[in-house]
Protein backbone atom coordinates (compact mmCIF):
# COMPACT_ATOMS: atom_id res chain seq x y z
CA UNK A 1 0.00 0.00 0.00
CA UNK A 2 3.13 2.16 0.93
CA UNK A 3 4.27 2.07 -2.40
CA UNK A 4 0.85 3.06 -4.26
CA UNK A 5 0.65 5.80 -1.80
CA UNK A 6 3.65 7.81 -2.13
CA UNK A 7 3.46 7.99 -5.69
CA UNK A 8 -0.23 8.93 -5.69
CA UNK A 9 1.06 11.75 -2.85
CA UNK A 10 4.35 13.32 -5.02
CA UNK A 11 1.42 13.04 -8.51
CA UNK A 12 0.63 17.01 -8.12
CA UNK A 13 1.64 19.90 -10.34
CA UNK A 14 4.60 21.36 -9.55
CA UNK A 15 3.39 24.68 -8.28
CA UNK A 16 0.87 22.66 -6.08
CA UNK A 17 2.28 22.59 -2.69
CA UNK A 18 1.38 22.66 0.57
CA UNK A 19 2.71 25.83 3.28
CA UNK A 20 4.43 23.25 5.82
CA UNK A 21 6.34 23.94 8.77
CA UNK A 22 9.09 22.19 11.09
CA UNK A 23 11.40 23.39 13.13
CA UNK A 24 14.83 25.02 11.80
CA UNK A 25 16.83 23.74 14.98
CA UNK A 26 17.18 20.33 15.92
CA UNK A 27 15.12 18.68 18.77
CA UNK A 28 16.20 17.53 21.90
CA UNK A 29 15.02 14.50 23.38
CA UNK A 30 15.97 12.87 26.40
CA UNK A 31 16.61 9.40 26.68
CA UNK A 32 13.40 7.52 27.83
CA UNK A 33 10.93 10.34 27.69
CA UNK A 34 8.39 11.09 24.67
CA UNK A 35 9.40 13.92 22.13
CA UNK A 36 7.06 15.96 19.67
CA UNK A 37 8.12 16.01 16.16
CA UNK A 38 6.29 19.22 15.31
CA UNK A 39 4.93 19.41 11.54
CA UNK A 40 1.93 22.04 10.90
CA UNK A 41 0.43 23.23 7.81
CA UNK A 42 -1.71 25.47 6.02
CA UNK A 43 -4.64 24.35 3.78
CA UNK A 44 -6.41 27.19 1.79
CA UNK A 45 -10.35 26.06 2.32
CA UNK A 46 -12.00 23.49 3.97
CA UNK A 47 -11.31 20.10 3.91
CA UNK A 48 -12.26 16.68 5.90
CA UNK A 49 -9.92 14.50 7.94
CA UNK A 50 -10.52 12.03 5.06
CA UNK A 51 -9.14 14.34 2.45
CA UNK A 52 -5.75 14.15 4.61
CA UNK A 53 -2.93 11.60 4.32
CA UNK A 54 0.57 11.75 6.55
CA UNK A 55 3.71 10.04 6.32
CA UNK A 56 6.22 10.13 8.72
CA UNK A 57 9.49 8.34 7.12
CA UNK A 58 13.30 8.07 8.18
CA UNK A 59 14.89 10.58 6.15
CA UNK A 60 17.99 8.34 5.10
CA UNK A 61 16.70 5.25 4.85
CA UNK A 62 13.34 5.58 3.56
CA UNK A 63 12.08 3.52 6.67
CA UNK A 64 8.52 3.94 7.32
CA UNK A 65 7.50 5.64 10.76
CA UNK A 66 4.01 6.20 11.37
CA UNK A 67 1.01 6.57 8.12
CA UNK A 68 -2.20 7.77 8.48
CA UNK A 69 -4.80 7.87 5.46
CA UNK A 70 -8.03 6.97 4.85
CA UNK A 71 -9.24 8.35 8.32
CA UNK A 72 -6.91 6.20 9.83
CA UNK A 73 -3.34 4.90 10.98
CA UNK A 74 -1.32 2.82 8.49
CA UNK A 75 1.49 0.90 10.02
CA UNK A 76 1.89 -2.39 8.39
CA UNK A 77 5.00 -1.37 7.12
CA UNK A 78 6.14 0.41 10.21
CA UNK A 79 10.39 -0.22 10.56
CA UNK A 80 10.78 -2.57 13.30
CA UNK A 81 11.63 -0.34 16.66
CA UNK A 82 8.70 2.15 16.09
CA UNK A 83 6.37 -0.45 16.72
CA UNK A 84 3.60 0.98 19.99
CA UNK A 85 6.09 4.07 20.34
CA UNK A 86 4.19 6.49 17.44
CA UNK A 87 0.94 8.32 17.16
CA UNK A 88 -0.27 11.58 15.50
CA UNK A 89 -2.96 13.77 16.81
CA UNK A 90 -6.32 12.93 14.64
CA UNK A 91 -8.40 14.95 16.78
CA UNK A 92 -5.93 18.29 15.70
CA UNK A 93 -5.42 17.14 11.67
CA UNK A 94 -8.13 19.14 10.41
CA UNK A 95 -6.71 21.98 12.45
CA UNK A 96 -3.20 21.66 10.55
CA UNK A 97 -1.28 19.65 13.18
CA UNK A 98 0.60 16.39 11.66
CA UNK A 99 3.11 16.47 14.56
CA UNK A 100 4.42 12.98 15.68
CA UNK A 101 4.39 11.77 19.07
CA UNK A 102 7.40 9.59 19.69
CA UNK A 103 7.56 7.53 23.20
CA UNK A 104 10.00 6.44 25.12
CA UNK A 105 12.77 7.61 23.39
CA UNK A 106 16.11 5.92 22.81
CA UNK A 107 19.83 6.55 21.41
CA UNK A 108 18.69 4.67 18.19
CA UNK A 109 16.22 6.99 17.43
CA UNK A 110 18.47 9.89 16.67
CA UNK A 111 18.43 11.17 13.24
CA UNK A 112 16.61 13.06 10.49
CA UNK A 113 12.93 12.93 10.17
CA UNK A 114 11.00 13.89 6.81
CA UNK A 115 7.02 14.50 7.27
CA UNK A 116 4.70 14.19 4.25
CA UNK A 117 1.45 15.85 4.11
CA UNK A 118 -1.70 15.60 1.20
CA UNK A 119 -4.52 17.86 1.77
CA UNK A 120 -5.46 18.83 -2.15
CA UNK A 121 -1.96 19.90 -2.30
CA UNK A 122 1.32 18.37 -1.17
CA UNK A 123 4.64 18.97 0.68
CA UNK A 124 7.68 17.63 2.82
CA UNK A 125 9.82 18.46 5.17
CA UNK A 126 12.87 17.52 7.04
CA UNK A 127 13.26 17.90 10.95
CA UNK A 128 16.83 16.37 12.80
CA UNK A 129 15.89 14.60 15.79
CA UNK A 130 19.12 14.78 18.62
CA UNK A 131 18.86 12.43 21.93
CA UNK A 132 20.62 13.31 25.00
CA UNK A 133 20.96 11.51 28.45
CA UNK A 134 22.32 13.61 31.65
CA UNK A 135 25.68 11.46 32.77
CA UNK A 136 26.09 10.35 36.90
CA UNK A 137 28.13 12.27 39.21
CA UNK A 138 31.84 11.30 37.88
CA UNK A 139 33.68 9.07 40.70
CA UNK A 140 37.84 9.18 41.21
CA UNK A 141 39.84 6.85 41.82
CA UNK A 142 43.96 6.96 42.38
CA UNK A 143 46.75 4.88 41.42
CA UNK A 144 48.48 4.36 43.65
CA UNK A 145 46.24 4.64 46.43
CA UNK A 146 48.62 5.00 49.50
CA UNK A 147 52.43 5.59 50.19
CA UNK A 148 52.29 8.55 48.09
CA UNK A 149 54.87 11.44 48.32
CA UNK A 150 55.56 14.51 46.46
CA UNK A 151 57.28 13.67 42.83
CA UNK A 152 55.62 11.06 42.68
CA UNK A 153 53.67 9.78 39.64
CA UNK A 154 50.03 9.81 39.91
CA UNK A 155 47.37 8.32 38.00
CA UNK A 156 43.53 10.00 38.71
CA UNK A 157 40.98 8.20 36.87
CA UNK A 158 37.79 9.69 36.43
CA UNK A 159 34.31 7.89 35.76
CA UNK A 160 30.97 8.73 34.70
CA UNK A 161 27.73 6.56 33.34
CA UNK A 162 24.99 6.78 31.29
CA UNK A 163 25.27 9.80 29.56
CA UNK A 164 25.08 10.85 25.63
CA UNK A 165 26.67 12.16 23.28
CA UNK A 166 29.76 12.39 24.59
CA UNK A 167 30.81 14.74 26.95
CA UNK A 168 33.52 17.39 27.07
CA UNK A 169 36.29 16.29 29.35
CA UNK A 170 38.07 18.91 31.03
CA UNK A 171 40.41 18.31 34.38
CA UNK A 172 42.31 21.58 36.29
CA UNK A 173 44.18 21.95 39.23
CA UNK A 174 43.26 23.40 42.37
CA UNK A 175 43.71 26.85 40.91
CA UNK A 176 41.44 26.92 37.89
CA UNK A 177 44.92 25.50 35.66
CA UNK A 178 43.77 23.45 32.54
CA UNK A 179 45.13 20.20 32.67
CA UNK A 180 43.53 18.39 29.82
CA UNK A 181 46.81 18.09 28.19
CA UNK A 182 47.60 15.31 30.27
CA UNK A 183 44.49 13.42 29.63
CA UNK A 184 43.65 10.27 28.05
CA UNK A 185 39.76 9.19 27.80
CA UNK A 186 38.09 6.74 26.49
CA UNK A 187 34.21 5.72 25.91
CA UNK A 188 31.94 2.74 25.86
CA UNK A 189 28.80 2.15 25.18
CA UNK A 190 25.83 -0.18 26.54
CA UNK A 191 23.51 -2.24 25.09
CA UNK A 192 21.04 1.22 25.07
CA UNK A 193 23.77 3.18 23.30
CA UNK A 194 24.84 5.32 26.51
CA UNK A 195 28.16 5.96 27.31
CA UNK A 196 30.78 5.66 30.18
CA UNK A 197 33.40 7.75 29.39
CA UNK A 198 36.56 7.33 31.61
CA UNK A 199 39.47 10.08 31.87
CA UNK A 200 42.54 9.14 33.47
CA UNK A 201 44.84 12.19 34.14
CA UNK A 202 48.35 11.58 35.01
CA UNK A 203 50.91 13.92 36.92
CA UNK A 204 53.36 14.46 39.23
CA UNK A 205 52.12 14.57 43.18
CA UNK A 206 53.22 17.89 44.89
CA UNK A 207 52.59 18.33 48.60
CA UNK A 208 48.90 19.05 48.94
CA UNK A 209 47.64 18.73 45.15
CA UNK A 210 43.92 19.37 44.30
CA UNK A 211 42.32 18.74 40.96
CA UNK A 212 38.77 19.09 39.46
CA UNK A 213 37.42 16.40 36.63
CA UNK A 214 34.11 18.15 34.78
CA UNK A 215 32.54 16.31 32.26
CA UNK A 216 30.14 18.64 30.34
CA UNK A 217 27.01 17.31 28.13
CA UNK A 218 27.06 19.45 24.99
CA UNK A 219 23.31 18.99 23.94
CA UNK A 220 21.98 19.51 27.69
CA UNK A 221 25.23 22.26 28.65
CA UNK A 222 24.80 20.35 32.13
CA UNK A 223 28.06 20.03 33.84
CA UNK A 224 29.05 17.09 36.26
CA UNK A 225 32.01 17.48 38.20
CA UNK A 226 34.04 16.16 41.68
CA UNK A 227 37.04 18.19 43.10
CA UNK A 228 39.32 15.94 45.15
CA UNK A 229 42.70 16.85 47.04
CA UNK A 230 45.58 14.36 47.55
CA UNK A 231 47.99 14.93 49.75
CA UNK A 232 51.65 13.49 49.60
CA UNK A 233 54.20 12.83 52.80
Amino acid sequence: MLALLLPAMLAVHAMAKLDLQVPDQPVVALHGNDVTLNCSFNQAGSFNLSDVSVFWQLTDTKRSVHGFWMEQDQLTEQAEGYTNRTSLFPAELTKGNASLLLQRVVVADEGSYTCFVRVQEYNSAALLLQVAAPYSKPEVTLEPESNLRPGDELALTCVAYGGYPKANVIWQDGSGQNLTDNITTSVVANEQGLFTMTSVLTVMLEPNSSFNCRLINPLLSEERSIFVTVTGW
